[in-house]
């Protein structure tokens, strides 16, 4: 480390021997990178880890449900059994273990205090593109 200073709002921040020699400067005791460099590669906000993901996506029935909760927004089990093709006990199963990875979250229904809405997670990266919705987890991409 050659220097270290705070950002305004008390934002710590070091710079190291490698900044320096990528050509960053310092302008009012602040670290700035030279604007004729690439931008360097924002890390996502979420790391999401394959061993997890990876058996959520290998059942067809866990995809279908994926699926149905990035078309169709937050959902009673009752409702998406249907688009599981399974009994109300096995869609909740799924949703337990998608849920458990970080996919799903659960909520409370607002207009019946005694069902529970499934949705997908705030974390999970879903982006609209020309072709379509993509959920992009930097390992792999799963088009909708």
């Amino acid at each position: 480390m050659v220097g270290l200073g705070i950002f305004p709002g008390g934002v710590i921040f070091c710079v190291c021997k490698s900044d320096l020699q990528r050509g960053g400067l310092f302008f009012n005791g602040s670290f700035m990178p030279d604007p004729t460099l690439p931008p360097a590669p924002v890390a996502p906000a979420t790391s999401w880890n394959p061993d997890l993901i990876f058996p959520v996506l290998a059942d067809p029935a866990r995809r279908k449900l994926l699926l149905a909760l990035a078309r169709g927004g937050p959902r009673p089990g009752t409702v998406l059994k249907t688009s599981a093709g399974r009994r109300l006990d096995a869609t909740l199963k799924h949703l337990a273990a998608m849920r458990s990875a970080g996919l799903v979250v659960v909520q409370p229904d607002r207009e019946d205090g005694r069902r529970q809405l499934y949705g997908l997670a705030p974390s999970v990266p879903l982006v609209k593109t020309e072709a379509g919705n993509v959920i992009d987890f930097g390992f792999c991409l799963l088009r909708l």
